[in-house]
């Protein structure tokens, strides 16, 4: 026994395919941005240049290339690493630095040249007194003159070699003008007998270019 088909093969129901409305066809290609996403170029810049900066630029050239199909999805994804890489060497080298001057300005002495205390020195032994200082006349020289800034003198060094000569005394030590006149008068220190001595140069004479001066001694 066969089956007949419940409609006629002319009255079959008619079923038409429509497109839905959620599959749609994709977008065409020409409004999809070409070519290398800026992001991605400016991750690789500024990993060499500030890489916070590129670090940004890297996380965001990832996302556009993911999102627009983009070529430089590598160029950003370089540049985010060379970002870290760099920010994260900066920050070693920084705190490395900051130590280093930690530890120097830790070993600079804070004492001062002439603020420390001075080295003892071995006492002198006190001299016996030896009595009254004599004092008097010591001899007569004769000083050749020079012509100074304010006219003939009679120079220290001879002076002082001659009043040492007359006296006995060492290590004589004259001022640096006496004038070529007449009761001019200067006092020498030096020496005498491993004493102190004070000894007056004093200008008796002056004939032509030499200087009469007596020598006395007064302390």
């Amino acid at each position: 026994m066969s089956q007949q088909p419940p409609y006629p093969h002319d009255d079959a129901p008619t079923v038409t395919l429509r497109p839905s409305a959620t599959h749609g066809p994709p977008p065409p290609l020409q409004n999809r941005p070409t070519g290398t996403n800026t992001m991605a170029i400016l991750a690789i810049v500024f990993a060499f240049v500030f890489s916070p900066l590129g670090i940004v630029f890297g996380v965001v050239g990832r996302n556009q290339t993911r999102r627009t199909g983009q070529a430089g999805r590598g160029l950003a994804a370089t540049g985010l690493v060379l970002s870290i890489v760099f920010l994260v060497a900066a920050v070693a080298a920084t705190l490395y630095v900051t130590v280093l001057a930690a530890q120097f300005v830790g070993s600079v002495p804070t004492d001062q040249p002439g603020v420390s205390e001075p080295a003892d020195l071995p006492a002198e032994e006190p001299v016996a007194p030896t009595g009254p200082v004599p004092t008097g006349p010591a001899g007569t020289a004769q000083v050749g003159i020079a012509d100074g800034d304010y006219g003939p003198e009679v120079p220290s060094e001879a002076l002082a070699e001659q009043v040492g000569a007359q006296s006995g005394a060492t290590d004589v030590i004259c001022p640096g003008y006496l004038p070529a006149q007449v009761e001019a008068s200067t006092i020498c220190a030096g020496a005498v007998d491993g004493q102190q001595a004070q000894l007056e140069a004093r200008v008796t004479a002056v004939e032509g270019s030499e200087a009469t001066v007596d020598i006395a001694r007064v302390g």
